[in-house]
């Protein structure tokens, strides 16, 4: 019985060691190669990554990358991960996302664990879809090229793969085996591929159903426990499992016997696989890392291929694996449990052929067909083909020969090494050299000396200058551009030419300390803490390092034939144009355009000033050499391309209030607001960290705002108002996105901002200034009655003196000649004269009397018509001469306002009598607005000179306008348009009239 019951299972045991063993590739091989030519970059809890890691990943049209977490969704733009949250309330809140999947619309559908449901993201949050019936989870395989969204249940039978169509889940799993689904691909024919496996491995199937059928058909593919495929550029289908990796399925459907095959990653339970652009597979392992397999349908690829691998020795987060995806940019991402990982192919190769101690450094010299580096290991000469090792001892130091070759300090000879032979030669007595050295073209070999000063060799022995020369700053000799050779000094450029040294002062240019001395086809180039000088013959142009501060603190700087110059500072190497960098010397004002490589391209930090020599160096090939702690990289100027494609600008949030507004592009804010965040990015994930920006707030910034690479704009004390954010943002190599992305918010006005209020507010103003003026006026109107009240006080004390003293005392006087008249008794000449004169004097009285009588009663006020008509009378113009009109209701007159007007008239009046020799004379008296009079003659007229300034010597036109301004009226005198003459008064009404001045401000408690 018991042989019974074993029979099944060693049965079943014996036939998959069978066909494990017969189908696996034989002779496996795998090595620790690292992964060259590609640059890892790594984000850790640090950088932000959830605490519990990442899991799937996407990336969605506009560029966002999206990563499932047990902490939640999160999305990533090369620097910031942000999370985002589900609506409160919902399923989704308290189950955390499965798996990710971009939707032909370009939305991103998430579905969570454990009967959290499934949602899209769409207008900056999530929003729930309806489930597969009887789905607690699904998994969403990314099936390029369909134009709907698959679906895998977690169920061992029954329906199990379901299609989104018409706003609802239709099963499409007819035919499956029973068991779980756990990969599904798409080959370019249409042709679905399944895979399920059971309870053991016999259970094991991978299935396919074509374009136009219904049902899904069993296959002679073989798979070995877990199972995931991949679809190759030309769309063929891979599988990866504990078996290895191996093309299964042709483009057009059909399964290719014996494809392809590459051995399994010991210790792998589990793999998944995915292609990138260059047909180069790309694995990541469930607990030993990840591995790449370069062009894997390269001619004679196989099962003896050795896989590349990296695991966390190598600076991976974790040996195991969550996710696998490769962006748009073909950047591949790693996700695992401990942070992010993206590989991306490096700018900065690594020779990893040269050997030597890294700790000692590498030591570059030379350039084009004679580039030669010094190690532990020995002298090598790098070429397009290769490198090749000259010497098999480490040297102190090295220079060119000027007919190839080099030249070597060693601890005992000076070693001149020429077309493969050797030759010894000694060093010189009493003198420690250096180690660097250069040959001028007179075939000297000068180097510098510990002790300072220089001494040089040549065919005749070891020679010392005849006058000492200054000790170098920096034990680095250059050939100049004529031949000599050059080194700087404290304070000087130290050049030795065929005529001796000669010395250029360099104080003046402040170049601080000094870093390094370069030599270029025609220049010579010392680049200082402050500043990089270029000496062209005897001529010093000078770069500021405020201008361009990647110019200043070089560790090397060459020139290549293609029209380059690269510039090495410890962080980072710089390109420019050979051309710029000339019009940068000769005006402060050009720009200089750069591109630059750093640790994110490959480039490690250059060696230390304890290290002489260039840190940088031009081969043969144009290749750029790059001695660094790590050994020896290179830049190959021919394949860098330029970024031509701007990047993707997004704004990401709007904060205001503690309330997120994400992916927003048109908004009302609440009223009031005053503070506000924007968010923004460039989703481009090359060299986030270069990408430029700028932004304005139309309205409020006057200009472009330059934050340099900060991704948000704060604003305060805004206004109620529209508004119009936009930003714009370049990559590395200076491509701008100039449509950029634009957002545009309102904040509508409170009540205290709003036009009602300011409309209440600027009506209370005009009603404060109108009480104002009517105060004013008031105040003027008082003075102004004020000083008629004074004039008619004086008026009184005149009349009073002029009738008390001067009539009464000719009075007197005439009584008196009157009794001396009388006396005469005789009727002569002499008494018929005193009689005339008594006679005279007796009218002067009768006048004074009359006058005195006028400065008294005036100011009682009266009808102006009657004042004015017995002024005329005076003047003798006769009852039908005068015609006196009235306009208006008459008004009462302030009495002394009256007085000042009836004399304004009688003037005018006056002078028509006298000076016009009129016939007639029309008075027009006005109760308006404002009281005007006029006079009106058929006269002679009058000079418009003497109407406007008066006649030499009269003071009665004078007179008129004085009384007038005192008014505050206005008085014009003009020559009729048919002759005679035009005299018009016009008083405010304010000031002539009498009565309701003051009722309308008594009325609101402004009265007398």
């Amino acid at each position: 019985m018991w042989s019974s019951m074993l029979r099944v299972p060693v049965t079943a045991l014996l036939l998959f060691c069978l066909v494990f063993f017969a189908a696996r590739p034989a002779g496996a091989q795998y090595a620790r190669l690292g992964l060259p030519g590609f640059q890892h970059s790594r984000w850790t809890t640090d950088d932000g990554v959830p605490p519990t890691g990442l899991g799937a990943m996407a990336q969605t049209p506009d560029g966002w990358l999206w990563f499932t977490s047990a902490e939640g969704l999160y999305r990533f733009d090369g620097v910031t991960f942000e999370r985002i949250d589900p609506p409160p309330g919902s399923p989704m809140e308290r189950n955390s996302p499965f798996d990710l999947v971009v939707a032909p619309s370009g939305e991103l559908w998430i579905s969570y664990r454990q009967n959290g449901g499934l949602a899209v993201y769409r207008d900056g949050g999530l929003h729930p879809l309806p489930m597969p019936k009887d789905s607690p989870a699904i998994g969403m395989p990314d099936l390029r090229g369909t134009n709907t969204v698959w679906a895998i249940n977690g169920l061992f039978s029954g329906s199990r793969l379901y299609q989104w169509s018409g706003g609802r889940w239709t099963p499409e799993g007819s035919g499956l085996s029973r068991g779980y689904v756990d990969s599904l691909c798409r080959t370019s024919d249409g042709t679905l591929w399944a895979s399920t496996h059971g309870d053991t491995v016999l259970d094991a199937t991978i299935l396919s159903r074509a374009p136009t059928a219904t049902r899904f058909q069993s296959t002679p593919i073989r798979r070995f426990a877990q199972l995931s495929c991949a679809i190759d550029p030309t769309g063929r289908m891979w599988i990866a499992d504990k078996g290895g990796v191996r093309l299964v399925a042709g483009s057009d459907g059909k399964v290719i016997p014996g494809g392809t095959s590459f051995p399994a990653i010991p210790n792998a339970d589990s793999s998944s696989i995915a292609f990138d652009a260059a047909g180069g597979i790309w694995g990541g392992t469930n607990g030993v890392g990840i591995f790449y397999i370069p062009d894997a349908d390269a001619q004679g690829r196989g099962a003896k291929d050795r896989l590349q691998l990296f695991d966390v020795r190598d600076g991976l987060t974790a040996d195991g694996v969550n996710g696998l995806f490769i962006d748009r940019e073909n950047h591949v991402w790693f996700s695992s449990d401990a942070g992010l990982n993206r590989f991306r192919r490096s700018i900065a190769v690594r020779e990893t052929r040269v050997p030597g101690n890294l700790g000692e450094g590498y030591t570059l010299q030379g350039g084009g067909d004679q580039t030669y580096v010094v190690t532990t290991a020995g002298v090598f000469r790098l070429g397009s083909a290769g490198w090749e090792k000259l010497f098999e001892h480490m040297l102190a130091g090295l220079c060119l020969d000027n007919q190839h070759g080099f030249w070597g300090v060693r601890d005992h000879e000076l070693l001149h090494v020429r077309d493969g032979k050797r030759r010894s030669h000694p060093l010189p007595e009493n003198a420690e050299l250096s180690g660097s050295c250069a040959q001028d073209r007179f075939g000297r070999l000068w180097f510098t000396l510990y002790e300072g000063g220089a001494i040089w060799y040549d065919s005749t022995g070891w020679h010392r200058p005849d006058t000492p020369l200054p000790q170098a700053i920096r034990p680095d000799f250059v050939q100049t551009p004529t031949g000599g050779v050059a080194y700087v000094a404290e304070d000087s450029l130290v050049r030795l030419e065929a005529a001796g040294a000669l010395l250029t002062p360099l104080e003046k240019y402040d170049l601080g300390e000094i870093f390094q001395i370069a030599s270029g086809p025609r220049d010579i180039f010392i680049s200082g803490n402050n500043a990089l000088l270029r000496i062209r013959g005897n001529r010093i142009s000078r770069i500021d390092a405020r201008r361009f501060p990647w110019v200043a603190r070089l560790r090397g700087m060459v020139q290549t034939p293609a029209g380059e110059t690269w510039l090495r500072r410890a962080l980072w190497v710089s390109r420019v144009s050979t051309a710029e960098l000339d019009r940068a010397f000769e005006d402060p004002t050009a720009p200089l355009n750069r591109t630059y490589f750093d640790l994110q391209d490959g480039v490690f930090p250059a060696l230390n000033l304890t290290f002489p020599g260039p840190q940088i160096g031009v081969g043969e090939d144009g290749r750029i050499w790059l001695p660094d702690r790590q050994g020896l990289a290179h830049i190959d100027p021919a394949k860098l391309k330029a970024d031509l494609a701007p990047p993707p600008v997004v704004i990401r949030s709007l904060v205001s209030g503690g309330t997120v507004h994400r992916d927003p592009a048109r908004l009302v804010l609440p009223a009031g607001t005053r503070a506000l965040d924007i968010g923004y990015a460039a989703l481009s994930y090359a060299a986030p960290h270069r990408i430029q920006f700028r932004y304005q707030l139309e309205g409020v910034d006057d200009d472009w705002v330059s934050p340099g690479g900060r991704r948000l704009a704060s604003y305060a004390n805004l206004g109620p108002g529209s508004y119009r954010f936009r930003v714009l943002a370049a990559n590395g190599d200076g491509m701008w996105n100039d449509k950029g992305a634009v957002l545009e918010f309102e904040i509508p006005p409170t009540f205290l901002q709003s036009w009602p209020f300011k409309l209440l507010c600027a009506l209370a103003v005009v009603l404060l200034l109108w009480i104002a003026y009517r105060i004013r006026l008031r105040t003027v109107t008082n003075r102004i009655k004020g000083r008629m009240a004074e004039r008619v006080a004086e008026r009184e004390r005149i009349a009073r003196e002029l009738h008390d003293t001067l009539l009464q005392a000719v009075q007197s006087l005439t009584l008196r000649f009157q009794l001396i008249v009388q006396d005469l008794g005789i009727k002569g000449p002499p008494r018929v004269a005193l009689e005339a004169a008594l006679d005279r004097a007796d009218q002067v009285i009768a006048e004074g009397r009359d006058r005195v009588l006028e400065l008294r009663t005036q100011q009682e006020g009266g009808d102006l018509a009657q004042m004015l008509a017995d002024i005329a009378h005076q003047q003798d113009f006769g009852a039908s001469a005068v015609v006196i009109a009235t306009v208006g209701t008459p008004r009462r007159l302030d009495p002394t306002i009256q007085d000042e007007i009836a004399r304004i008239a009688g003037e005018a009046i006056f002078n028509v009598r006298r000076h016009a020799r009129a016939k007639r004379m029309a008075i027009t008296i006005r109760y308006q607005s404002s009281f005007g009079i006029s006079v009106v003659d058929d006269g002679v007229g009058i000079d418009p000179q003497i109407a406007d300034k008066g006649r030499e010597g009269h003071f009665g036109l004078g007179g008129m306008h004085e009384r007038a301004s005192r008014l505050k009226g206005r008085l014009t005198i003009a020559p009729g348009p048919q002759g005679g003459t035009i005299v018009e008064l016009t008083v405010p009404g304010r000031i002539a009239y009498a009565s309701g001045r003051t009722s309308r401000l008594a009325g609101i408690g402004f009265g007398k």
